[in-house]
């Protein structure tokens, strides 16, 4: 049997990338200036080629053989190799990244009301006829009509709201808590009165421009409310009691109103 040991630094002509766990890679390569190098011929085995591209210049014969066992003159050798650190982590030829902005809005609704918010509106004396040429059927009757304005150069919500309007003695209007006795065919201890108010807004659900909006409480009513979207205008109030049929008894008459905006 005959057995060649190579004693050699690289095992490969080109070695590719390591797989290791320090994370590297290396590069190595061996070229000969004579691959092809005839070899032991004494042994009577034949012609032996020997590849030496995968191989030192120096190979040792064991188990009794014989011949010329040193090729390292039939030949030069020239070798390179490099190592270098791998990437941490995987390459990416493009990386792409978004950022949102949000924040929010507190929702609110404003009103001004001159720095307060309960207001006095005095009406003065509410004029009945006190003429005593006056005929029976008109004496102490309510002289005219008895109106107030108010009106918010600044007022809104900037959202979905409700604007009420509510009378607190309801239906009855102004009213006198304080009569005394009185022939109720011939006298009224309350004025009823309309209340009309207007801006300018838009209707639940729409997002076209604005329009004038009104809301009314009747003569009738006590309260009533309109639902629409986001506005900002001046706020404008009407209020209308009618003279009645009836004289007034002697007295203070006062109701409040009030105007609630809400947001939903």
């Amino acid at each position: 049997m005959i057995r060649f040991t190579r004693i050699a630094l690289a095992a490969t002509a080109l070695a590719g990338f390591a797989t290791s766990a320090n994370a590297q890679h290396s590069t190595s390569q061996t070229t000969f200036s004579n691959p092809d190098i005839e070899g032991f011929k004494s042994l009577g085995i034949g012609d032996l080629v020997f590849n030496y591209a995968q191989t030192t210049d120096v190979w040792v014969c064991s188990g009794g053989c014989s011949g010329p066992y040193n090729a390292a003159n039939s030949g030069s050798r020239y070798h390179q190799e490099g190592t270098s650190p791998d990437n941490t982590e995987e390459a990416s030829p493009s990386v792409a990244n978004s950022f949102t902005l949000t924040g929010a809005v507190t929702k609110d609704c404003s009103f001004y009301g001159g720095g307060q918010t309960g207001h006095t509106i005095n009406l003065g004396v509410i004029g009945v006829r006190t003429g005593n040429n006056d005929n029976v059927s008109i004496a102490f009757n309510q002289r005219d009509a008895v109106t107030a304005n108010v009106n918010s150069a600044t007022a809104g919500c900037n959202t979905d709201n409700t604007v009420t309007i509510a009378k607190a003695n309801g239906s009855d209007g102004l009213k006198n808590f304080t009569p005394g006795a009185y022939d109720s065919n011939q006298f009224t201890d309350r004025i009823p009165y309309a209340v009309n108010a207007s801006w300018t807004g838009v209707a639940a659900g729409s997002t076209a421009a604005g329009t004038t909006q009104n809301l009314a409480v009747a003569f009738n009513q006590g309260t009533n409310a309109l639902t629409g979207g986001a506005w900002r205008s001046a706020f404008n109030m009407d209020v209308n009691a009618p003279a009645q049929s009836k004289g007034l008894v002697a007295g203070t008459y006062s109701d409040t109103i009030t105007v609630t905006l809400a947001v939903i």
